[in-house]
């Protein structure tokens, strides 16, 4: 393979970015060497666990991060020791489960999450009363500060191994805001920034201006990467954890679970097809050139053409994580150790998947300047 920049975007999702935490420990493990990471939300949570951290930790820290949110285990309610009998009704033990996950999601809202969120007392009350703007939200991220600094060296993140990209979202202005570990110094401050959702969560002050979650404006950070103009092939990993072609829903409890997974999808597909097109119109710019002489070429008129077109080409290998049979609205909040474990090993799965194809090594035509590998479902 020639020289390339390895590339690993994450999507924003919540308690759904444990999947990605498991993609990532799989390209761990085949000695996939990323030069770039670039995150929205759960998904620059995730980068940047794994950009300011040593080689033979990440994986360590990343599953520490991921522990450390799972809600304290309390033994079900009195009437649990009926849970083996119930499993041989289906209907009944499908209200079961729906009850139970419904009370660890109330559990959540009421609570927060330890290490990550917790209420905002009297938050609420009075939808019109003024607030100031680092306290307009439903809860404190306070405590998410610490964990990241718990689990995060932000020294070894700037010292510049591995680039770093977190998108938020510009308050006053509405326009995407890209931190880059190349460019500035980054903290947690922008990590917490790039999670900012509102209205559960405040905006987060840096130099003097208010943001709020990337997800917002862009759900998929692809865009911070074909943008770039740096001249050479790249092999990008993209990892989305909302998928939007599930099943119609039957039920209202499906309906808004569709809903949402539809809206955060961000229409990455359609953005990787029309980046497609575009940059394999600049590949076929950049080899029509070859067939001009050397007088046409230096031509004004025809030096502005070519500099449109580009010669490398990317390869983009796309895993979309599946919902699980049981998912509801609230999915994104479910940080227990039982769903995180069931995403993880679905992460793992996928990645194994792709590796074991490594499609992108087959030989491409001259004027692909794009090329998509999705995993087919199984």
């Amino acid at each position: 393979m020639t020289t390339q920049e390895t590339v690993l975007i994450l999507q924003g999702g919540g308690a759904l970015g444990a999947y990605q935490a498991g993609v990532f420990e799989q390209l761990h493990e085949h000695d996939v060497q990323l030069d770039w990471l670039i995150g929205t939300s759960i998904g620059a949570i995730n980068c940047a666990l794994i950009a300011g951290n040593p080689p033979e930790t990440r994986v360590q820290q990343l599953q520490a991060f991921w522990q450390s949110l799972s809600p304290p285990t309390r033994p079900d309610q009195p009437w649990s020791i009926f849970s083996p009998w119930l499993q041989q009704w289906g209907s009944v033990n499908d209200a079961w489960n729906s009850w139970k996950n419904s009370s660890e999601t109330i559990g959540t809202l009421t609570n927060g999450v330890p290490g990550f969120f917790k209420p905002r007392v009297g938050a609420g009350w009075d939808m019109n009363a003024k607030v100031p703007l680092s306290q307009n939200s439903f809860y404190d991220t306070g405590p998410l500060k610490d964990t990241l600094e718990k689990y995060i060296n932000f020294d070894y993140l700037n010292e510049g191994r591995m680039r770093l990209s977190v998108c938020a979202v510009d308050i006053n202005s509405g326009q995407i805001k890209t931190f880059d570990s190349s460019k500035q110094h980054i903290g947690p401050e922008h990590i917490m920034a790039s999670g900012a959702l509102p209205p559960g969560f405040p905006p987060v002050a840096i130099e003097g201006r208010m943001y709020w979650d990337g997800g917002i404006y862009s759900n998929t950070p692809l865009e911070v990467f074909l943008e770039d103009t740096v001249e050479r092939d790249a092999l990008c990993f993209m990892v989305d954890l909302w998928d939007p072609t599930e099943a119609a829903p039957e039920t209202m409890a499906e309906a808004l679970a569709r809903y949402k997974s539809i809206q955060y999808a961000s229409r990455s597909k359609e953005q990787l097809e029309t980046r497609q097109r575009i940059q394999n119109l600049q590949k076929a710019i950049r080899n029509l050139t070859e067939h001009l002489s050397a007088a046409e070429r230096k031509k004004p008129e025809v030096q502005n053409l070519i500099k449109m077109g580009c010669e490398h080409t990317i390869n983009v290998v796309h895993l979309i994580m599946k919902a699980l049979p049981d998912d509801q609205y609230f999915k994104d909040i479910d940080f227990s150790s039982e769903t995180v474990r069931r995403r993880w090993q679905a992460g793992l799965h996928d990645a194994k998947r792709a590796l074991k194809h490594k499609a992108w090594l087959e030989p491409l035509p001259a004027h692909a300047g794009l090329v998509i590998h999705e995993l087919a479902q199984e």
